[in-house]
């Protein structure tokens, strides 16, 4: 039995989103009960050359989006660009439904067509990757999320919001 790439990529981002949430909901309660402001929290860093917590989720919701289009085939001069907004709990909640919406609604029968097609995506200034879509969502895509949605959890953690594996497992 195979599993289709739209289902990997659809579902996989979907249960991050999930947890994503989970984890600023209880950061934006915590924040409320210690009377603690929404930015202590976004611009919280785990160390000084690494973005902070809110670029965390700007930058993963971005990137599931323009992952969703590159899968779908879209031109990369045609890929989204979502800014950078979203300086409360409540705008990057809402940041993160909509994303997940736009997720959703990618045409599987499109993705899983894409498996062989040919991405290439700038990796730095002035460089790029070549990759074939299914090597994109399997070794690119999918660590990159995690790691993004990760590192949204470390920070909040490490500033005592109450948050554990079933927050970020998305349950």
């Amino acid at each position: 039995m195979t599993t289709a790439l739209s289902h990997i990529f659809k579902s996989s981002t979907a249960q991050a989103f999930r947890g994503l949430t989970n984890i600023l909901e209880k950061a934006k309660a915590h924040a409320e009960a210690t009377e603690t402001t929404d930015e202590a929290y976004m611009s919280n860093r785990l160390f000084p050359d690494m973005n902070d917590m809110k670029w965390q989720v700007q930058m993963i919701t971005e990137f599931a989006v323009r992952g969703a289009a590159r899968m779908s085939g879209v031109a990369t001069d045609d890929l989204p660009n979502l800014p950078m907004e979203g300086d409360t709990f409540d705008a990057l909640i809402a940041r993160i439904a909509e994303c997940a919406e736009t997720v959703a609604g990618a045409d599987d029968a499109v993705i899983d067509g894409n498996d062989s097609l040919q991405i290439s995506m700038p990796i730095g200034p002035d460089q790029t990757m070549d990759i074939d879509g299914q090597s994109y969502v399997l070794s690119f895509f999918l660590p990159n999320l995690f790691f993004h949605v990760t590192t949204a959890y470390n920070l909040l953690r490490m500033q005592g919001v109450a948050v554990g594996k079933k927050d970020y497992m998305g349950m």
